[in-house]
């Protein structure tokens, strides 16, 4: 029985000891090679160029097409279009859970005397959060209203989008009515 003991206490510090070998001399190995010094630099270059891609991915612009039922008869929906593009990370403090940009959007409005609704809008996307959601305000520059609100969702990694806005369509300051969007982004 003592016997027995001692030869699988053997045993095991014999195994400890080439386990304990076998770590020292990759350590060793890992200092010394010339070839796998520069694989692990190349990696580590490698990593740090796609964080650099997804920093100025993040600063591109996008063009988004949606549907609205702004000025319909709750039966037909118009279309509309915006560009936007991100506010540099200087302008925000350097924050990576809030992006700000700057929106250019129009709606189409077929058969009436100006055709075309025009915005200009300052937007807030909070990153990072369920569904990325955002909220705005902009002016209207065409005449055909006077200002708009919105919050929304992004979705589907923010290549989709559903939004509710405010537009104040009327001639009081505070008169106006709700809207629905729904579109999807293509970043450029």
């Amino acid at each position: 029985m003592i016997i027995k003991f001692i030869s699988w206490f053997i045993i095991f510090g014999l195994a400890l000891f080439f386990i304990f070998s076998i770590t020292t001399y990759a350590q060793e190995t890992e200092v010394n090679d010339p070839v796998l010094k520069e694989r692990i630099e190349l990696i580590q270059a490698s990593q740090k160029m796609s964080e650099e891609q997804k920093e100025s991915s993040l600063s591109k612009s996008g063009i988004s097409l949606f549907l609205t039922d702004f000025h319909t008869d709750e039966t037909e929906y118009k279309l509309g279009g915006k560009f936007e593009q991100l506010l540099p990370a200087d302008f925000v403090g350097k924050r990576d859970d809030i992006s700000l940009a700057y929106v250019i959007e129009g709606i189409y409005l077929e058969g009436e005397s100006t055709s075309l609704a025009g915005f200009l809008s300052l937007k807030a996307t909070f990153n990072n959060r369920l569904f990325s959601p955002y909220f705005g305000l902009g002016v209207e520059f065409m005449g055909v209203a006077d200002y708009q609100g919105f919050v929304g969702l992004n979705l589907m990694d923010n290549n989709f989008f559903i939004e509710t806005k405010f537009i104040n369509d009327q001639d009081e300051w505070d008169s106006g009515s709700f809207y629905s969007v729904v579109g999807f982004k293509i970043n450029l």
